[in-house]
């Protein structure tokens, strides 16, 4: 019984050096995410895309504010504040001059935000002081805008980088301020 128990586990050895490699590669093919990055070779192409305002961002990772401190504070070493959002639904949409947001939220709420079944933070309109600032050394384009929902104020600020990757960050009346990282890309047509 212990000779046949060695031989099954040398097998088994012999299996997993054999098939890990292809393993391995499986689960890297499998877990890449497909981003359509439009064609964006130097800052005029990105200020171009960005004046269209026909884009969508995807969130790969929230930041909370109030987290960062809370953990530097215990243990300077460790940051626990980064939250995953791949397989969460997630999303900024741009088009014309209307905007369609809906993004996690991981912090702490100030105020009561009335009877509703939301926890995340929801903007769907046309936004209020709307500003577009371009910085051509850094190949970056910023979106500045405020919105409003029932009774809570948002100010926004999404800034595109040329490379395809954006970072957002939300300022709120009734929250501790939170940021995101993501990518863009242009708008799907709903068909």
């Amino acid at each position: 019984m212990k000779k046949y128990i060695q031989n099954c586990i040398k097998s088994t050895v012999i299996f997993l050096k054999k098939y890990y490699l292809l393993a391995v590669l499986f689960l890297v093919v499998a877990c890449g995410v497909n981003y359509s990055v439009p064609d964006i070779n130097n800052f005029a192409d990105l200020k171009e895309f960005a004046e269209s305002k026909e884009l969508q961002i995807e969130n790969q990772w929230a930041n909370p504010m109030r987290a960062n401190t809370v953990t530097f504070i215990n243990n300077p070493n460790f940051n626990s504040g980064n939250v995953n959002l791949i397989g969460n639904p997630n999303y900024i949409k741009f088009k014309g001059d209307s905007v369609d947001i809906f993004l996690p939220y991981f912090g702490v709420r100030q105020m009561g935000g009335g009877f509703n079944d939301r926890g995340g933070i929801k903007f769907e309109g046309i936004p209020e002081d709307f500003k577009m600032t371009e910085n051509e050394a850094k190949d970056y384009v910023r979106y500045e805008f405020m919105g409003r929902d029932d009774s809570e104020i948002y100010q926004f600020y999404i800034t595109l980088y040329a490379n395809g990757n954006a970072s957002t960050s939300v300022n709120s009346s009734q929250r501790d301020n939170i940021s995101y990282t993501g990518k863009f890309s242009r708008l799907e047509t709903e068909e």
